[in-house]
């Protein structure tokens, strides 16, 4: 007899026999019992979940002979054939292969015929989303309203592509994920019924690396088998699959959270000399920081988490040495660090890269501290703040900041000087009073309008920077804005800073003013453009003249049209 691998050889035989899929078993056996069998069944789920034995199992019990409970007997002639393979009943359609229109028109003409044993004729179909559009809708009346002597199951890893109206005659069943102490216990019995030894760290790499499908799990398994030289180790898990051992992620991490990046990178030299990817190891040290995360929440380790007693205790000792914060933040880095390696041509540069920031993460700003920094800025102005890191001991002047808000009057970047005067010297009654006398002009006023907001709210100076004093004499204030500045003119207009504005003015003047705002007509900057590209075209044909005068010369020419028209 030709040799069974142990997926197949250990396929459930009776709905007690399939693995973490309680609700789907319960329903259906109930179902069975209460003669309530649906036309279309539909089982939807990740590969490897029991789908097709699902099917199968469904198939062999409205088929059996014998069947009670709910169950198939396994022992008459149906039940033996559909096991085999081998029923006329019972037909396995593949998706992929007969996705066609013409193969669907063959199963509607099928249909009709009558089974020849067993009480229905039962379609299953596998990879039903890889039928195309025209095969689903020929399918669609006959699944609605099919004889009675048939039935249909359909399997699908991507419930999302088949067609809403297919999905809505079928009675929809969700295979979740088997969860890892589940596999754990099912391999434990595979592994003790076949005389197989295997260390119980090996077990629970083998059910990390199956990811809730028990199939796969089973084929490495099976494969392991023929690898190791006697008892499964760990080691020999790790090796065939090209895993990472849990120490090693352990270390690796560790490094990381106790900020030691000399540490982290020798590491990675160590784990890709011995033949690691970069994007593995990467993927490997996002499992266990999400890990981590999940244990900080939530105190101990969730459902989901395949790690043995000493991986636990492992884990949570570094849960104790960084903060939440700390893993979301190493957390950002490492997906972030995927995309990168992606299109990397040298994926090792940005994963170093990302380990050595994540290990000098105290260097990082916190959103808090640059919030406070941000309102020191606004209550003492960018003159004389004290910043961490910076030069000069730390401090930072307005031109360091923006060296283009510097010189005198306006420069290129549109932004008029602030002057350096303190505002507090100020003194009430605008220009009539001392130290108003040598102020010449609106200009002036503009200047002094600009220093005194700065020193009170560096956002409002900010906003004032791209605009321009149209009049300021009087109780009057208009300030003009382009078009384009439309959210500075609007935030101006509102909450506090009108409120500061109006001081500033107020202050300035020397009496209460009325402020005013107006659009600058584009008008303006497209005279300014033309003036601009006149001038330019005078300077080209000045340029030019020289030359058409040699031409005219040589040639015995005469000017007919001027050749800078139109430029």
């Amino acid at each position: 007899m030709a040799y069974q691998t142990l997926a197949q050889k250990y396929r459930p035989g009776d709905f007690s026999e399939i693995v973490g899929q309680e609700s789907a078993t319960r329903t259906l056996i109930n179902s069975i019992k209460k003669a309530r069998v649906a036309n279309a069944y539909m089982f939807c789920g990740p590969r490897g979940t029991g789908k097709t034995s699902m099917a199968r199992l469904l198939s062999k019990t409205l088929n059996c002979e014998q069947a009670g409970n709910g169950s198939p007997c396994n022992k008459c002639d149906s039940c033996r054939e559909i096991s085999q393979g081998n029923s006329i009943d019972v037909l396995e359609i593949d998706g992929a292969s007969n996705n066609g229109i013409e193969e669907i028109r063959t199963l509607r003409e099928n249909v009709k015929f009558t089974p020849s044993k067993g009480r229905y004729r039962i379609y299953i179909i596998d990879e039903v989303h890889m039928l195309s559009t025209p095969a689903f809708n020929a399918l669609l009346k006959t699944l609605e309203e099919p004889p009675e002597h048939v039935k249909f199951i359909f399997a699908t890893t991507e419930p999302h592509n088949v067609l809403p109206t297919i999905m809505s005659r079928c009675q929809r069943f969700d295979f979740r994920k088997i969860p890892p102490a589940m596999i754990h216990k099912k391999i434990k019995e595979i592994a003790d019924s076949e005389g197989i030894k295997i260390s119980d760290p090996a077990c629970i790499l083998l059910v990390r690396s199956a990811d809730g499908s028990l199939r796969d799990a089973l084929v490495v398994l099976d494969q392991v088998v023929s690898f190791s030289k006697g008892k499964i180790e760990a080691d020999d898990v790790a090796e065939l699959l090209g895993m990472i051992e849990g120490a090693a992620i352990l270390e690796l991490a560790g490094a990381v959270i106790n900020k030691n990046p000399e540490k982290a990178i020798r590491m990675v030299d160590e784990l890709v000399s011995a033949g690691k990817d970069p994007v593995f190891i990467n993927s490997s040290l996002i499992s266990h920081f999400r890990d981590l995360m999940v244990v900080k929440a939530i105190g101990e380790p969730s459902s989901d988490m395949a790690m043995s007693d000493e991986e636990t205790e492992a884990i949570m000792s570094q849960k104790a040495s960084v903060s939440l914060e700390e893993i979301l933040y190493i957390l950002q880095n490492l997906t972030h660090c995927t995309s990168l390696m992606r299109w990397a041509a040298f994926a090792r540069g940005p994963f170093e890269v990302a380990l050595i920031r994540m290990a000098k993460r105290d260097r990082a700003m916190k959103l808090t501290e640059l919030m406070d920094r941000i309102e020191a800025l606004e209550r003492k102005g960018v003159s004389q703040v004290e910043i961490s890191g910076a030069p000069s001991g730390g401090v930072v002047s307005g031109s360091e900041v923006n060296p283009d808000v510097t010189g005198s009057g306006l420069h290129s970047s549109g932004i008029p000087e602030a002057g350096g005067e303190n505002v507090d010297s100020i003194p009430d009654g605008g220009d009539t009073s001392p130290g108003y006398d040598d102020f010449d002009g609106q200009r002036n006023r503009w200047k002094t309008l600009l220093n005194y907001v700065k020193n009170r709210k560096m956002s409002v100076f900010v906003f004032l920077s791209s605009a321009q004093p149209l009049e300021m004499s009087g109780d009057t204030l208009v300030i003009g804005f382009n078009e384009q500045d439309r959210f500075n003119n609007e935030a101006l207009q509102t909450g506090s800073n009108k409120s500061v504005l109006q001081e500033a003015a107020d202050k300035v003047m020397g009496q209460p003013v009325r402020i005013s705002f107006k659009t600058l007509d584009s008008g303006i900057s497209e005279q300014k453009d033309s003036a601009e590209k006149q001038e330019k075209k005078n300077r080209a044909k000045e340029n030019m003249k020289p030359v058409v005068e040699k031409a005219m010369d040589i040639l015995g020419g005469r000017v007919v049209r001027d050749f800078m028209e139109g430029v």
